[in-house]
């Protein structure tokens, strides 16, 4: 996030800076403005992250506290096709309730043990941000925050290993909300994301792919799949199927745009670093790799062709 937020030039002041004339610009609130180049190149949470930390001054001495999906963006969760034009904002129980343009406002019971500080700010916890986003959001979205939230509490970077217990004890966790609120709006699929949510999951296209995956019938597969190479390294591989000799990798466009990813690398060079793994899996396994990018996960249709070419689903196999 933070080479994202370099490149972005927010000017604040009660005059309108004369950039908005020019309509390059983007106002995120009265007298603060972005520069519509950096913000085109934001990522939807990335975003609703900025248009947060801008808003918040002006809800900071009302006891406020930033919730739902603005929350999960101060918590640097993923979020899948929501909305980034607004804030979030819980306020207690008899607050003014003045309007404000770009915020929707929660009146709901909010003990001080669901608050934490993020960056100066007030936000629900992770694990209250992640129970109130999974009932409010798509089932795609859903599973997309639970995933990452498992995968922030759980996934050892260094080892590539992945802590069952850590996992184990956040999932109960909202479990237990889960049950003390048969009643809630969004329950139930908050009860089932709680029961599928995997934190193996690296990315939004690994957990979207997963559900659709799940919903379509196609076998279920073993997800962070380590292969041991020749030369002494591993590799780890988003799905495998080893009784089907396949293994699948769900590449975002992020990969090859996203400066955090590139690591200073060119597209060009992490393609060749990606097809030069590929070669060594395949040496190593002898499995046949299907790879697929954002174009296959459009929507759950041309995902199930793509699986069905793949010979995942039944149909006219790969």
């Amino acid at each position: 996030m933070a080479n994202h937020q370099n490149q972005l030039s927010v000017r604040a002041g009660w005059m309108p800076h004369p950039l908005v004339a020019a309509e390059n610009v983007t106002r995120l609130r009265p007298g603060v403005y972005v520069l519509d180049a950096a913000w085109l190149r934001l990522f939807v949470e990335d975003r609703l992250r900025v248009r947060t930390r801008a808003a918040w001054p002006a809800f900071s001495n009302e006891r406020a506290t930033v919730t739902h999906l603005s929350a999960a963006a101060l918590h640097d969760l993923p979020l899948y096709r929501v909305r980034d034009d607004r804030v979030d904002i819980g306020l207690p129980a008899g607050a003014r309730r003045r309007r404000a343009a770009g915020t929707k406002r929660h009146h709901v019971p909010l003990p001080e043990l669901d608050v934490t500080i993020v960056d100066g700010i007030r936000v629900t916890t992770l694990e209250r941000t992640v129970y109130d986003v999974i009932r409010m959001v798509s089932l795609e979205a859903a599973v997309v925050v639970f995933d990452a939230a498992l995968h922030q509490i759980a996934w050892d970077t260094e080892t590539n290993t992945y802590d069952e217990d850590a996992a184990e004890r956040f999932r109960e966790a909202i479990r237990l909300r889960v049950r003390s609120h048969p009643g809630a709006r969004g329950i139930k699929q908050a009860r089932f994301v709680a029961e599928f949510a995997d934190g193996r999951s690296g990315s939004p296209h690994e957990s979207v792919s997963r559900l659709w995956m799940w919903e379509l019938g196609a076998p279920t597969p073993e997800l962070q799949y380590r292969v041991e190479l020749p030369d002494g390294r591993y590799a780890l591989l988003d799905f495998a199927w080893p009784t089907l000799a396949k293994w699948g990798e769900s590449d975002g466009q992020i990969k090859y745009t996203d400066p955090r990813l590139l690591a200073g690398r060119t597209p060009h060079e992490v393609l060749e670093l990606q097809e030069r793994r590929q070669a060594a899996v395949e040496l190593a396994t002898k499995w046949t790799c299907h790879r697929w990018g954002s174009a296959a996960l459009t929507d759950l249709p041309e995902f199930a062709q793509y699986l069905r070419a793949a010979g995942l689903l039944p149909g006219r196999a790969a």
